[in-house]
């Protein structure tokens, strides 16, 4: 009698979900007339290691909330920001420019075609990069303690 070797099945990926996910949870109106926007976890809960008060966190969902494709970053002008977020226009100009210097957000000017300048486009590679930094870090850290939870258990202490 032959054995069958089962192989170990790849890890599945998380599901995004799926807009009749989000109307039973929100609302179909809600999800029709707003949309949706994925925010990675790890940005809420780690905000303070990332420098990140409540303006700036408002601000950079704003801009997530413009982002839709990874190649095209988002461009909103300062005045719908702060519209959105409820705070003047030089606010947000001054909380952007406190994320660029912390390498968060890079701000790239935008002309018309007329030569005219309009919004800015906002660069968002370095708050992936923290976020990414983070994340290997406490990957690494939940792998520290996993294992020495396995060795408490096999009463290797």
């Amino acid at each position: 009698m032959s054995k069958v070797l089962k192989l170990p099945q790849p890890a599945q990926k998380p599901k995004v979900p799926s807009q009749r996910v989000l109307e039973r949870k929100w609302g179909k109106a809600t999800i029709e007339l707003g949309g949706w926007t994925a925010i990675p976890n790890l940005l809420l809960e780690r905000q303070q290691a990332l420098g990140i008060d409540a303006v700036k966190l408002n601000i950079l969902l704003v801009l997530l909330k413009h982002w839709w494709e990874k190649t095209k970053m988002p461009w909103p002008s300062k005045a719908t920001i702060g519209e959105i977020v409820g705070r003047d226009k030089s606010t947000v100009q001054k909380h952007l420019k406190e994320m660029e210097t912390r390498g968060l957000v890079k701000r790239k000017s935008r002309y018309q075609s007329a030569g005219g300048q309009t919004s800015n486009e906002y660069d968002l590679t370095g708050l992936i990069t923290e976020l990414q930094a983070l994340a290997k870090a406490e990957l690494k850290e939940r792998k520290k303690r996993d294992e020495e939870d396995a060795r408490k258990r096999r009463g290797h202490v």
